[in-house]
């Protein structure tokens, strides 16, 4: 072999070593942003599934309130009606009450 093809062989094996260590750093670089990005995706969906949670959680407790709010609702309809059927018993009674009187009162 001839001094010129040596000197291009071991220029060409430093320029592949060169390249592969080259290759190898971008290769370490690209891993180690691959798991620092897995990392965040792993965050985010924790959080976008605590969120759901909590979110599944705020509609439950949002028709409870929705059911309770019916209930009283009702319960105060009822109670608006009773206090007329109570209203008109009064007027009654009353009314009741002063014939009473009147025939008392008079001779």
């Amino acid at each position: 072999m001839n001094k010129s093809l040596k000197a291009f062989c071991c220029v060409a094996m430093l320029a592949a070593l060169v390249l592969v260590s080259v290759l190898f750093l971008n290769y370490r670089d690209l891993g180690s942003r691959l798991r620092e990005t897995e990392s965040l995706l792993s965050a985010s969906r924790e959080t976008w599934e605590n969120t759901a949670a909590e979110k599944e959680k705020l509609q439950e407790d949002r028709k409870a309130l929705e059911n309770d709010l019916k209930e009283a609702n009702l319960s105060l309809s009822e109670a608006r009606e009773r206090a007329v059927t109570l209203k008109q018993d009064i007027e009654t009674l009353n009314g009741e009450i002063a014939e009473l009187k009147q025939k008392l009162t008079s001779p």
